[in-house]
């Protein structure tokens, strides 16, 4: 029955993947432009009908938009998404060649808030009333106020034009190679940044939680005939986990759709800055494989949220097995 579980969230991810490509196609494809603009930029004014005929038909251009779509669906099944207007390469190497600077941007992120909000959360949600609690909870909207492309620009301002501790920019330096240490110093600031951003909501969430658990009556019979507290605060945490994880699934798509302000402020060479720069420059099989990869990622981090929550929540894996 596990198992059918899992299989019926794959086949509702594939039903999400192609609602999304659906819909992003027919936005794309109504938007005003064609591939000339994409090659030529200002001088596409300057082209031939003739001229600008032969480009959208060597792109498939001047085809239905249902056919078009067909034609990329069936390619796409294939593994082949296209070339690059703007490039002339095949989108699927483009997308490889920045996918692994937003997995590691994004993996980096994630564990810095998963860690760092378990551990404010807990401190703040067993010291009810303290300044653990009202601390969080303060932070937690400041830092949830502030936009995260203004966070960048000041830690910009601070890190890397005040005190010259760390790169503004890139994911690596020209003069270092890009070696280990190099690659590390370019991704602290981001990842710092885009932490920031969301630590404090997440840390108030399984605050809460804990605090709603704290109070519960098997807590305060437990406490009350002498049970360690630390045998006590992982009862809490292990119940109180299963609604962080959910929570986290959630509102992955949100934060991943975040990351590309951050990339942009950056620059860097992620999926993010990829999809602003093909939909600045109308190139459109890009927009589309950088989305589609996107849908992916989230639709996998949801599956994996479930997986975890079956493994930690008893009771779920009762509801799912009968």
């Amino acid at each position: 029955m596990i198992s059918r579980f899992i299989l019926g969230r794959v086949a509702q991810g594939l039903v999400v993947l192609i609602f999304v490509s659906v819909i992003s196609f027919a936005i794309i494809n109504a938007a005003p432009g064609d591939p000339a603009l994409a090659l030529f930029g200002g001088q596409a004014q300057r082209l031939t009908s003739a001229e600008r005929i032969r480009i959208n038909n060597t792109f498939g251009v001047d085809k239905s938009i249902t056919e078009r779509y067909l034609k990329w669906a069936g390619q796409m099944l294939k593994g082949d998404l296209g070339v690059s207007y703007r490039e002339g390469r095949k989108v699927i190497d483009i997308l490889r060649e920045r996918l692994p600077h937003t997995l590691i941007l994004f993996s980096s992120s994630m564990i810095l808030i998963i860690v760092f909000s378990i551990l404010l959360g807990i401190k703040g949600g067993l010291h009810e009333a303290s300044f653990w609690d009202k601390g969080l909870s303060v932070a937690s909207i400041i830092f949830s106020s502030i936009p995260a492309f203004w966070l960048g620009i000041l830690g910009i301002l601070v890190f890397s034009v005040y005190f010259h501790i760390l790169p503004s920019s890139g994911t690596e330096s020209l003069r270092e190679g890009g070696d280990f240490a190099d690659r590390l110093k370019h991704l602290i600031l981001p990842t710092i940044v885009m932490a920031s951003a969301h630590i404090g909501l997440y840390a108030r969430f399984i605050q809460e939680k804990i605090k709603e658990e704290n109070k519960l009556y098997y807590v305060q019979v437990a406490r009350a005939n002498g049970m360690e507290e630390r045998y006590l605060v992982k009862g809490i945490l292990k119940n109180a986990i299963v609604p962080y994880i959910n929570y986290l699934g959630i509102t992955i798509p949100g934060f991943f759709g975040g990351s590309i302000v951050i990339e942009s402020v950056f620059s860097w060479a992620g999926l993010g800055q990829l999809s602003v720069k093909a939909t600045l420059t109308r190139d459109y099989p890009v927009l589309m494989g950088c989305i589609m990869l996107a849908g992916i990622i989230v639709v996998t981090s949801l599956l994996i949220t479930d997986i975890l929550s079956l493994l930690v929540n008893p009771k779920l894996r009762r509801q799912v097995a009968k």
